[in-house]
């Protein structure tokens, strides 16, 4: 059996849950320009996944809450993946030590039956981004209007 007769109107349907996440030449053109504005959207993706995590373990919803860990992991890899390790770049392996303490906590958060862990990730991604963020605003990347 093939797929459009198992489906039909297969390839006509709208895919309401991957609307969001449809490539954008324009957005990836800057971002690849911008690296700066990559890492500040990717910390900001690390808060809001940690948060959703939390929201999650608060109402005992335990699949979402593993869902949204993983793609925390995914981010945070993504992050440590961007670090340029040179001897002019000091501040790459303070980050890649707190990415790797962040990484720690997201894995005990798993299974933790307060959110210790989980907070603990949060707190440091969200100093993170928001020292990125006045970072971006003292150097002129970034107006405090376009958060």
């Amino acid at each position: 059996m093939t797929h459009a007769t198992t489906c039909p109107n297969a390839d006509t349907q709208e895919k309401p849950l991957l609307k969001p996440y449809a490539r954008d030449p324009q957005v990836e053109n800057h971002l690849a320009e911008n690296p700066r504005h990559t890492v500040m959207l990717l910390l900001q993706g690390a808060v809001d996944k940690a948060g959703l995590a939390k929201v999650c373990h608060q109402s005992g919803a335990w699949v979402e809450k593993g869902f949204h860990l993983g793609r925390l992991t995914t981010i945070v890899d993504a992050l440590r993946d961007r670090l340029q390790f040179t001897q002019d770049t000091p501040l790459a392996y303070d980050l890649e030590e707190l990415y790797k303490y962040v990484d720690q906590c997201v894995q005990e958060a798993v299974y933790e039956k307060d959110t210790f862990y989980l907070d603990a990730a949060l707190e440091i991604l969200t100093e993170l981004r928001d020292a990125w963020v006045e970072m971006l605003v003292s150097v002129g990347e970034l107006q405090l209007d376009e958060q």
